[in-house]
Order: C-alpha cells, then sequence, then structure tokens
C-alpha cells in the first residue's frame, strides 16, 4: 500500500505492507492516534489479503489509562473491518522510564513467538519535546516502525483519507491526565499542532 499524506506543504509518501509468508504479527496499540491507524491500516491490508496473517493488538499497560483506551481503539477497527474482537495482550515493563517501555514490550514480543512487531512511532520535532525523551529505535528485520518518517500532521490526515474520523474520539493523547486533555503536556501540544497543520479542528473531546 502507498499513500501520500499530510499538508500541501509537506506531503510524504508512506509505504506499507504485510510479508509474502503467513505471519504471526504483534501491532503495539497505545491507546493514541499513531497507533490507532496503524492497526486499522495493517488489519485492512491483512484483510485485502483474504487475513492470511494473524495480526494480534498489544500494548503496555501505563497510567494514563492506555489499555482502557486500546480497547475502544481494537473494538472500532475490528467492527469495521468485520473482524472478530481481540482483547489487546499486555507486554513490557511499564516500571521502566518511558522511553525504554515500548523496547521492552518488543523484547517481549519476539520471546513470544511473534514473527514482526509493528509500532506507530512517528517522527519527534523539537518543540513537541520538552521534558520528555524520544524513544530509542531503529527497525530491524522483527521491529518495524512505518510511521518513522511522518509527524503528527500526516497521521492525521490518514485518518481522514481512509474515513477514520471517528478515531480522533476514541483516542488519547494526553500524558498527565487519564481522562481528559490538559491543552498543555507535550502529547496534547504535538496534537492540536497536527489539526492546525491541516487546517481542522480537533473534534476529539479527549
Amino acid at each position: 500500500m502507498i499513500i501520500n499524506c499530510g499538508p500541501v506543504h509537506d506531503l510524504r509518501e508512506l509505504r506499507i505492507g504485510l510479508p509474502e509468508r503467513k505471519s504471526k504479527i504483534a501491532v503495539f496499540v497505545s491507546g493514541g492516534i499513531d497507533s490507532a491507524i496503524l492497526y486499522y491500516l495493517l488489519c485492512l491490508e491483512n484483510k485485502l489479503h483474504q487475513n492470511m496473517h494473524e495480526i494480534v493488538p498489544l500494548t503496555v499497560y501505563r497510567k494514563e489509562g492506555s489499555k482502557n483506551f486500546a480497547r475502544l481503539v481494537i473494538s472500532h477497527v475490528n467492527a469495521s473491518l468485520e473482524k472478530s474482537y481481540t482483547e489487546p495482550l499486555i507486554v513490557g515493563n511499564n516500571q521502566l522510564p518511558e522511553p525504554e517501555q515500548v523496547k521492552s514490550g518488543v523484547c517481549e514480543a519476539e520471546k513470544l513467538g511473534f514473527n514482526l512487531a509493528y509500532t506507530g512511532l512517528i517522527q519527534q520535532l523539537p518543540q513537541h519535546m520538552i521534558n520528555w525523551q524520544p524513544i530509542p529505535y531503529s527497525e530491524t528485520d522483527f521491529f518495524k516502525a512505518p510511521f518513522k518518517n511522518l509527524n503528527k500532521s500526516h497521521i492525521i490526515d490518514l485518518c481522514v483519507k481512509f474515513n477514520q474520523e471517528s478515531l480522533f474520539y476514541l483516542t488519547h493523547s494526553c500524558s498527565a491526565s487519564e481522562i481528559s486533555r490538559c491543552n498543555d503536556c507535550n502529547g496534547c501540544n504535538e496534537r492540536t499542532w497536527g489539526f492546525e497543520q491541516l487546517k481542522l479542528v480537533d473534534p476529539g473531546k479527549i
């Protein structure tokens, strides 16, 4: 699948696909918008290929309610693609510093026998990294980050292009509150910035 996405002044190409051989694939679903549209695109790609692969959602259980929002995302995506609901598998060590939590989850996924692990990690801009360290990652044969060259504006545009605006209501970007939006943390600011780049207004309440 090849998609051009993002604002007119910053269009970028996304190439996303699944392996040719039948595989057991882990997709990290955090409850945020990045991993939500990634989960949708991978499940859609799998459906177009007669559901050849086993796609399993995983999440690292974080204090801001990641498991609860992940469930909302999984339920919506599976229903929209006529796929039965799959409870997210809890992995990783949430006692580690945040940049290390995803890494611990990926290591656990490999030990559990998955063939591939996909994450929705995106390009981080300096203005969205105040008092926060980016998650260290580099793609391997096992670990895939197809959004690594996209920023939040491209992610939001992907939701629009695939008629998945419902994800704006179901996802949670705030790192300071479990249920609401503080509108001050890096996650909130990044999401607001992404909508502004597209000249859109975020309809989501959380």
